[in-house]
């Protein structure tokens, strides 16, 4: 079956609108970069053994981003910006800002759920699997049926359960989350996000490993072992802000194709 939406147009859109727009975007990625990078660094400095303490660590960025993404997506499909620019009519005004504080807390809420969430699940499965990971030198362990026909479950619900993963895109502009799921039918939907995904966020990947070479490297072989992490810090937590923002605007235009083809709610 065909995609549900047009996926080179829609990753096209994100890189030339969010170029387009690199200023503002700026603007909203500071906070979120600067907690980010603050959040990230104590968390691999003193929790990087603790899963619950590395995650309580990294809420408060996790927020932030949270906050970014929705207030990016109001934008994407209501022309929205921030801050918010009163018209002067008092009664619109607060019933305006009413509207987009509740999309926007929506979308912030969902995102960090959701990125609990994965953290959780990726956890629990990393120690159900371990077990049965081959260690070179150890004898084989047989892998029992049950951690098999696990695995296949897992990888299904992975692969139909990606959609899952924006959620916060249509709670950020108040839209419920069974009106999204509703729209979006059948494996190849989940497909063909996962594609304009990869597209919009494979070269914020590469630049990141790009610079661990050329410049990472040669830092801490001049400088120490220290300035070559905290450089590598930096420009993790730069690349992983680029692909969470050029993959939000790449799956918010797919979305906005979905939605105008079903003429269900015109995003």
């Amino acid at each position: 079956m065909a995609a549900p939406f047009d996926i080179i147009t829609a990753s096209a859109k994100a890189y030339k609108n969010t170029w387009a727009i690199r200023h503002y975007i700026l603007k909203l990625a500071i906070v979120p970069f600067v907690l980010r990078l603050f959040c990230f660094t104590m968390a691999i400095t003193y929790a990087s053994g603790n899963f619950t303490l590395f995650m309580l660590i990294m809420l408060p960025a996790l927020f932030a981003q949270g906050w970014m993404l929705s207030h990016l997506v109001r934008f994407q499909v209501l022309g929205q910006i921030w801050p918010f620019r009163p018209s002067g009519d008092m009664e619109s005004d607060i019933a305006m800002l009413e509207t987009r504080a509740r999309g926007v807390l929506g979308g912030m809420i969902v995102f960090v759920l959701i990125n609990m969430t994965v953290g959780v699940l990726s956890e629990l499965i990393r120690l159900y699997m371990l077990p049965y990971v081959p260690v070179e030198g150890a004898a084989q362990v047989e892998i029992p049926v049950v951690i098999v026909i696990t695995s296949i479950f897992l990888l299904g619900f992975m692969v139909w359960g990606f959609r899952l993963l924006w959620l916060y895109i249509p709670y950020a502009i108040n839209m419920g989350g069974m009106t999204y799921l509703s729209a979006l039918k059948g494996i190849q939907t989940s497909f063909a996000m996962f594609i304009v995904w990869v597209i919009c966020g494979l070269p914020f990947v590469a630049l990141v490993a790009l610079a661990g070479g050329l410049i990472g490297d040669p830092l801490a072989a001049a400088f120490g072992k220290s300035a070559g992490n905290f450089v590598m810090i930096l420009f993790t937590v730069a690349g992983d802000l680029g692909k969470s923002i050029m993959a939000t605007a790449g799956i918010t235009y797919a979305l906005s194709e979905v939605f105008t083809k079903k003429n269900k709610v015109r995003l």
